[in-house]
C-alpha cells in the first residue's frame, strides 16, 4: 500500500460544490456541528445511490461472476446453495444491514429460523422492517443501535455478515476476535463482501493514474456528473479532513481487514473483486451507464477489460468476497 496521503484535494473543492448544488449549504454546516458518530449516522441516514458504481446493473453482474462465477447468480444464493443448504434452523447476523435487503433476500430460504439486522441509522432501519412487514417475512428482526455497545447471546449464530460495514469500524483484529469471533457457535462462518483497500480512500498514485486514464478514454457524453452539464475530467484522491467531516467510520481500518480475518479465522473461499478502478471511475457519473444498448455496454466492457488488465497487473484487489470458519 502506498503511504501517500491528501489531507485536503482540489477534488474536495469539486465535490463541495456539487454537494452544495444538489443538497444545500444548510448540509454542509449541519456536519461541523455533529459528533463522530452522529457523522456517520448523519451520512447514512440521508444515503443515496443516485450516481455511484453499485447503481450500475452490469456492474452487480460483473460483482456476482468474480464472486460466484455466474453473473446471473448472487453471492446470497451462492452461499446457501455451496455451504448453508444441508443446515436448517441456522442463525444470521447481519452487522450494518442498511434497509435490509440482503436479509430478506436470505429470508426466502426455509433454513433460517432467525436473522437479525443491526444499523445504527435508524430511517435505515425503519425502512428495513417496513420492507420485511410488507413481505410477511416473521423470521426477520431489525435492531436499531451500534453493534459494539449492543449485548448480543455469545455463540448464537451460525452465520454473521458484514456487507460492506466490516471498514467502517476501527480496531479490526481486536473487534474479530473480542466481539464478533465469541458470538459465533463452533464452526460457524463469518462472511464479508467487503472493501478492504487503503485506509481512508487514499488511492496509490498507481491506481489514480490508471484510472484516469480510463476516465480520459471515454467519450464527454459518458462523463456528465449527477443533475449536472459539468464533464467529469479528473479523479483525485479524497483529503483526510472531508473524509472526516462527512464520515470519520469510513475505511478507518481498511487495510487491516484480511489480515485481520486470516489470523483469527480459518478460509473457506476468498475472492477477489476489483473495485480498484470502478470504485473511482463511476463516481458522480454512474448513471451515465444504466442504458442496456449496444455502445453503453461496449463502454462497460471496455472498463471492465481495463480493469482487470490492472488487477493482473498489480495482484490487488480493494474488494473480497469471503467465507471463513471459526
Amino acid at each position: 500500500m502506498s503511504k501517500a496521503k491528501s489531507y485536503i484535494s482540489v477534488g474536495d473543492f469539486i465535490d463541495l460544490f456539487y454537494k452544495v448544488k444538489q443538497k444545500g449549504l444548510h448540509v454542509l454546516f449541519s456536519k461541523f456541528r455533529l459528533m463522530n458518530q452522529s457523522r456517520t449516522k448523519s451520512k447514512w441516514n440521508t444515503a443515496e445511490s443516485s450516481s455511484d458504481f453499485w447503481v450500475i446493473p452490469r456492474v452487480r453482474k460483473r460483482w456476482n461472476e468474480k464472486c460466484t462465477g455466474d453473473p446471473d447468480l448472487s453471492y446470497e444464493d451462492y452461499l446457501m446453495k455451496t455451504h448453508l443448504m444441508d443446515s436448517n434452523n441456522l442463525k444470521m447476523l447481519s452487522v450494518g444491514c442498511g434497509t435490509g435487503a440482503r436479509e430478506r433476500h436470505f429470508a426466502t430460504y426455509s433454513n433460517f429460523a432467525l436473522i437479525e439486522g443491526i444499523d445504527m441509522a435508524e430511517k435505515q432501519i425503519e425502512k428495513a422492517s417496513r420492507y420485511a412487514a410488507e413481505a410477511n417475512m416473521q423470521s426477520i428482526r431489525y435492531l436499531t443501535g451500534n453493534f459494539l455497545n449492543h449485548d448480543f447471546k455469545p455463540e448464537s449464530y451460525d452465520v454473521i455478515l458484514f456487507n460492506s460495514s466490516l471498514h467502517h469500524f476501527k480496531g479490526i483484529s481486536k473487534l474479530l476476535q473480542t466481539k464478533v469471533k465469541p458470538l459465533l457457535k463452533a464452526g460457524g462462518l463469518l462472511v464479508i463482501f467487503e472493501y478492504v483497500g487503503p485506509n481512508r480512500l487514499q488511492w496509490t498514485p498507481e491506481q489514480l493514474k490508471f484510472a484516469n486514464k480510463v476516465l480520459k478514454s471515454l467519450p464527454d457524453t459518458y462523463k456528465f456528473r449527477y443533475n449536472s452539464s459539468s464533464v467529469k475530467q479528473h479523479i483525485y484522491r479524497p483529503g483526510l479532513l472531508r473524509m472526516l467531516a462527512v464520515d470519520p467510520s469510513e475505511a478507518v481500518d481498511s487495510e487491516s481487514i484480511l489480515p485481520a480475518i486470516h489470523g483469527h479465522f480459518k478460509t473457506v473461499e476468498e475472492k477477489q473483486m476489483g473495485w480498484d478502478i470502478t470504485h473511482l471511475l463511476f463516481k458522480d457519473i454512474g448513471h451515465n451507464f444504466l442504458n442496456e444498448d449496444e455502445e453503453t455496454t461496449a463502454w462497460l466492457e471496455h472498463i471492465f477489460e481495463q480493469e482487470d488488465q490492472y488487477l493482473e497487473k498489480t495482484g490487488r484487489s480493494d474488494a473480497v468476497f469471503g467465507v471463513y470458519r471459526k
